[in-house]
């Protein structure tokens, strides 16, 4: 059975944080396209997120009516829909990283590795200024931030390891540790920076540092 998903509690949080921000603004659609594609097609987001590549990337819908930009699991393809006053490069990065953990069902919408993955987006696509005033603004309104990236043997990212194994006692994940070790089993500690997994009679005792990527299971959503 897919756990339900986390109460999304820092989400207002987020978008107040967020507003001061800024952006360059992208007024006509074919220039948000043009920047989501800049994004996508770079080699920093291909080395973190190699399944959402270009040609499934969200189409976007001008949102004509709208009251806010958001993401949504539409059937056949992702969209992203930009009223156009939410045409920004700001916004158009916080929707994509919705579509980066769309199949992050056991992660709140805008929890820890959410604003981890937009700080670091920030950092890369918007300078450092931008990424420290994001930063300083999540202090300012108490938003949790998630650890940096795990990096594994090779090279792949896992933003999620951290948030998994802070909301996930008692139910079941696949660690994968050290060079190329992995261990299975339901989550029962992680005491003294070491994660149990119990696994039947077996139990893994695993140090937190040798951790390199956390996985789970969920179901749908639609996110903003």
């Amino acid at each position: 059975m897919a756990p339900t998903q986390p109460r999304d509690a820092q989400r207002s949080r987020v978008y107040r944080a967020e507003t001061p921000l800024g952006g360059r603004r992208l007024p006509t659609l074919p220039d948000c396209a043009a920047f989501r594609d800049d994004v996508v097609g770079s080699l920093w987001w291909v080395a973190r997120f190699p399944d959402h590549d270009l040609a499934k990337a969200p189409i976007l819908r001008p949102g004509n009516g709208a009251r806010q930009a958001f993401y949504r699991e539409d059937p056949g393809h992702p969209t992203i829909t930009l009223p156009r006053r939410y045409r920004t490069v700001g916004v158009v990065l916080h929707e994509l990283v919705h579509w980066a953990l769309a199949d992050a069902h056991d992660l709140p919408n805008h929890g820890r590795t959410f604003t981890r993955i937009l700080l670091d987006a920030t950092a890369e696509f918007m300078g450092s200024a931008k990424r420290e005033r994001l930063a300083a603004a999540y202090v300012e309104h108490r938003v949790h931030v998630g650890p940096p990236a795990r990096i594994g043997p090779a090279g792949g990212y896992d933003y999620g390891w951290d948030e998994r194994l802070r909301l996930g006692r008692g139910r079941r994940f696949l660690v994968d540790y050290d060079a190329d070790a992995s261990a299975q089993g339901t989550l029962m500690s992680r005491a003294h920076r070491k994660v149990t997994l119990a696994d039947g009679d077996a139990h893994h005792v695993i140090p937190e540092r040798t951790i390199w990527r956390v996985r789970g299971t969920g179901n749908g959503r639609t996110t903003r």
